[in-house]
């Protein structure tokens, strides 16, 4: 699961009051936004495990931006999805600035583009087709359970549409009240976390993604909305936006973490 450890999300700030008193307040993590890329990426005829352990194994060690905070693979996990065989490559920076800043280092990197030459048929993938979003995280992922040692993560996607008149504001909003249903359902041991990832070139759109640490988490996570979230929540988010109704379905695997440099995804089923 994309392991945002909580000391980060969850930094402690001293706010000084009239009483010239002092407290700890623990920030929200929805007033935190971070600077997302997705890029596609089709497996090629060498994917498996094994490969794309050497392939991360190498590549991780060609990193060298600062600014870089987190980096996940999904791999499709459903006939269904939207894009058929199309895989993604997430990365998470602290600023655009900072991620067009690294890209222009990267493409330049002769042993970055050796890297890429010599696993190309593991997997490919479009740095030029790469999509940006503003981010939120409403839930920490460790809210609801433990991550997998493994780096291994199961997740929903769904492409929504925001109404006439409304926008990323209204979205964000809403996610307050989401969360604290959430927190009253039974989402134990899920890993339950979602996050709103809102399309910087098309502000008419965002992605709605769940993720949970396994497919059978998921289904739980998914009957407690149905159960106890859905009939609250649902005609507040209907009136600002709507989903498609079928997921685009991933398995994936955190392959890069800035807080934990030496961590090594397992790639196997889980």
């Amino acid at each position: 699961m994309k392991n945002l450890p909580t000391l980060l999300l969850s930094a402690i700030f001293i706010a000084s009051c009239a009483m010239e008193e002092t407290s700890n307040e623990v920030v929200d993590p929805l007033d935190n936004q971070y600077f997302t890329e997705f890029m596609p990426c089709k497996a090629g005829p060498d994917f498996n495990a094994e490969s794309m352990t050497a392939m991360i194994s190498e590549w991780q060690k060609l990193l060298t931006a600062e600014d870089l905070r987190g980096v996940w693979g999904y791999a499709p996990a459903a006939d269904t999805n939207s894009l058929g065989d199309t895989g993604w490559w997430e990365l998470e920076w602290n600023s655009k600035e900072a991620a067009d800043a690294a890209w222009e280092q990267w493409v330049k990197n002769e042993q970055a583009i050796a890297w890429q030459e010599k696993y190309e048929s593991v997997l490919q993938c479009d740095g030029e087709a790469r999509n940006s979003f503003d981010t939120v995280l409403p839930i920490i992922p460790t809210t609801y359970g433990e991550t997998n040692d493994s780096g291994y993560f199961y997740s929903e996607v769904h492409v929504c549409v925001f109404n006439d008149g409304y926008s990323k504001e209204d979205a964000v909003e809403f996610l307050y009240g989401f969360r604290d249903a959430v927190a009253a359902a039974d989402y134990s041991d899920t890993t339950y976390h979602f996050l709103n990832y809102f399309f910087q070139d098309d502000p008419s759109r965002f992605l709605w993604a769940n993720f949970t640490n396994s497919k059978e988490s998921m289904a739980k996570a998914n009957a407690s909305f149905e159960a106890s979230v859905r009939d609250e929540m649902f005609p507040l988010f209907s009136e600002f936006a709507s989903c498609g109704l079928q997921p685009d379905l991933y398995n994936g695997f955190t392959l890069y973490w800035s807080e934990k440099k030496d961590f090594m995804p397992t790639f196997s089923s889980n």
